[in-house]
């Protein structure tokens, strides 16, 4: 049994690797959302104006407006949080992969509606918007797994060595 975990860990990150590439997985995501988050409540009108004009989002433009940036801040917030980041990476990846649902959508249905994300990111295409935030979405799943399989290591020697 030893034998067998100690081949698993042939090929593991060392501890510093694998918290080095969490951290900078979650500074990424704090960076953007919390960018992104200031943006729309410095500009909350024009956004709110924007997505009324959305056929998906249409009457609740305000709530919405308001919503996603808390929401952005909120995950930052706990992104910074070592004990939580997990569930920090899995908000992220459900609300990246939303936004990214969305756009595909915006891209399908042929809308013209002009992207309220903030600055550089507005200046995307659809497209580029869709591939960037793909990005992101293999960011928050390659981050998951490595604290799943960090994990499962834990628990199997846990099993092996008491």
């Amino acid at each position: 049994m030893e034998t067998t975990l100690n081949k698993q860990t042939a090929f593991r990150l060392s501890a510093k690797t694998r918290e080095i590439i969490i951290d900078i997985i979650a500074y990424s995501f704090i960076i953007l959302f919390m960018y992104t988050a200031a943006d729309k409540l410095l500009t909350i009108k024009s956004f709110a104006s924007t997505l009324a004009k959305s056929p998906l989002i249409g009457s609740y433009h305000m709530i919405i407006a308001w919503a996603i940036p808390i929401i952005e801040i909120i995950i930052s917030i706990i992104l910074i949080i070592p004990s939580v980041r997990k569930a920090g990476l899995q908000a992220s990846l459900l609300l990246i992969s939303a936004f990214t649902l969305y756009l595909i959508y915006m891209v399908l249905s042929g809308s013209k509606l002009p992207c309220h994300c903030g600055g550089v990111i507005s200046a995307m295409t659809w497209q580029q918007h869709i591939w960037f935030n793909l990005a992101f979405v293999t960011l928050a799943i390659f981050g998951l797994t490595i604290i799943r399989k960090e994990e499962i290591y834990q628990q199997l020697k846990l099993i092996n060595f008491t």
